[in-house]
């Protein structure tokens, strides 16, 4: 049976001819064995074609909230929250259907649908929840404090940024891990400063290399190539995580970041001809970075690196490292 279907592999992978599926079937296998998050989802959701119509959906989608069954009301709130998430940057959802959605939300019995309910106003840029949740950084309570910064998290909340760095310390250990989550997710460059802080006093390191790579600022390259150089496994799995990241919005800055390029080059490149003990995963995101640097990866380089069980005809594989070294539109 096939890890996707035809059109999945068709859109998504641009694969049309039955061998590259057949050799895409064995691929994604081989990525399952490293690690599950290197794969897209292949499950389908009940309402895609309904949150394919986006923003036009919404209507729909809020009634079958206001008057569906408890299985119909919830996969309509996690389809507004995919609808919702895919809105432009700053962009809110349309005002009458956040009202309807916060008075679903005041009559609503059960705390986890209600937590469903915070989690899709606060993706649809619901200024009044996010307002709360402002506020709510400031309680006692550290439960409180980490389930209010997800949501600022979740809605990308600037204003919260300010509060959001304050709560980075090791005094604040139990909400911090949900504190610098919300920071990489927001993605303002103030909060560059204490997220290298952060890893540079050994505090929270995994979680604040993952933020500095979704920041996207090349200024924390830095901080992160010694984490790829000498680091524990799971805080060099993360740097080139981070570093993927980082690199995918300088695609096309060679010629400004030629140094930079050639030393990570050289970095990644000894690793990899090396006996290093690398992750399925590390080296995974180590090829993506060489592609999105414009390293040229062809299939016998592809094969040897990630040392994946598949067979000799690696040019899917190779050709989606391709794929990904210039810019899509």
């Amino acid at each position: 049976m096939s890890a996707y279907d035809d059109e999945t592999y068709r859109d998504l992978f641009g694969l049309d001819r039955k061998s590259e599926r057949a050799f895409a079937d064995k691929l994604v296998a081989a990525l399952a064995r490293i690690d599950r998050a290197l794969l897209p989802g292949a499950q389908t959701h009940p309402l895609l074609d309904v949150i394919a119509q986006g923003a036009s959906g919404v209507d729909a989608l809020c009634a079958m909230v206001e008057r569906g069954t408890e299985r119909e009301r919830l996969d309509a709130l996690d389809a507004l929250g995919h609808v919702f998430a895919a809105l432009p940057e700053g962009a809110p959802a349309g005002a009458p259907a956040l009202a309807r959605l916060r008075a679903c939300l005041a009559k609503e019995p059960s705390p986890t649908t209600a937590a469903l309910f915070a989690k899709v106003l606060a993706l649809g840029g619901d200024e009044r929840l996010l307002q709360e949740q402002l506020r709510r950084l400031a309680d006692v309570d550290s439960g409180v404090v980490a389930a209010a910064a997800r949501l600022c998290g979740f809605g990308r909340y600037k204003p919260a940024v300010p509060v959001l760095v304050q709560l980075v310390s090791p005094a604040r250990f139990v909400e911090s891990r949900a504190v610098i989550w919300a920071l990489g997710e927001i993605g303002d460059d103030a909060a560059l400063p204490v997220l290298q802080r952060a890893v540079a006093n050994a505090f929270r390191v995994v979680d604040a290399v993952i933020a500095l790579g979704k920041l996207g600022n090349v200024a924390a390259v830095g901080t992160i190539t010694p984490l790829l150089l000498s680091g524990p496994p799971d805080e060099r799995d993360a740097g080139y995580r981070a570093l993927a990241w980082i690199l995918d919005g300088h695609r096309d800055d060679g010629a400004a970041l030629g140094a930079l390029f050639k030393t990570l080059r050289g970095i990644i490149e000894m690793q990899l001809a090396g006996d290093e003990p690398l992750s399925g995963s590390a080296r995974f995101h180590m090829l993506l970075c060489l592609a999105r640097m414009g390293v040229t990866l062809d299939e016998p380089r592809v094969k040897q690196h990630l040392r994946v069980g598949v067979d000799d005809d690696a040019g899917p594989l190779a050709q989606f490292f391709a794929r990904r070294a210039p810019r899509r539109s």
